[in-house]
C-alpha cells in the first residue's frame, strides 16, 4: 500500500515548516510514499502578481521573481549545510 502525503502552504512556509515536514516523512520511510509539494506560503499569490505584472508589461516584473525566488532560497539554505546548495 502506498501512503500519500500533501505539504503546501502554511506547512512548507519556511524552514522549520521544511524541517517538519521531513521528519514527519521519516516516520515512513521504509513504506512506499507519493509526496506532493505545492506551493509555500503565499507563492501563488505571488505568481498570480508576477503573471499580471508580465502581462501588464510592468518594470517592477524582474524585482517580483527576484522576491519569490529568495523566498525560496530563504528556507533552503537554513536547512541543507552551505557547501551543499549550488545557486
Amino acid at each position: 500500500m502506498t501512503q500519500v502525503f500533501k505539504f503546501g502552504g502554511a506547512s512548507v512556509k519556511d524552514a522549520e515548516g521544511v524541517r517538519n515536514l521531513a521528519d514527519i516523512l521519516k516516520k515512513y520511510a521504509p513504506e512506499n510514499l507519493l509526496v506532493v509539494v505545492s506551493a509555500m506560503g503565499k507563492t501563488t499569490n505571488a505568481l498570480e502578481t508576477l503573471t499580471k505584472a508580465y502581462v501588464d508589461g510592468s518594470e517592477n516584473m524582474h524585482a517580483i521573481f527576484e522576491e519569490i525566488k529568495q523566498y525560496h532560497y530563504k528556507p533552503l539554505i537554513q536547512t541543507i549545510p552551505k557547501h551543499q546548495v549550488y545557486l
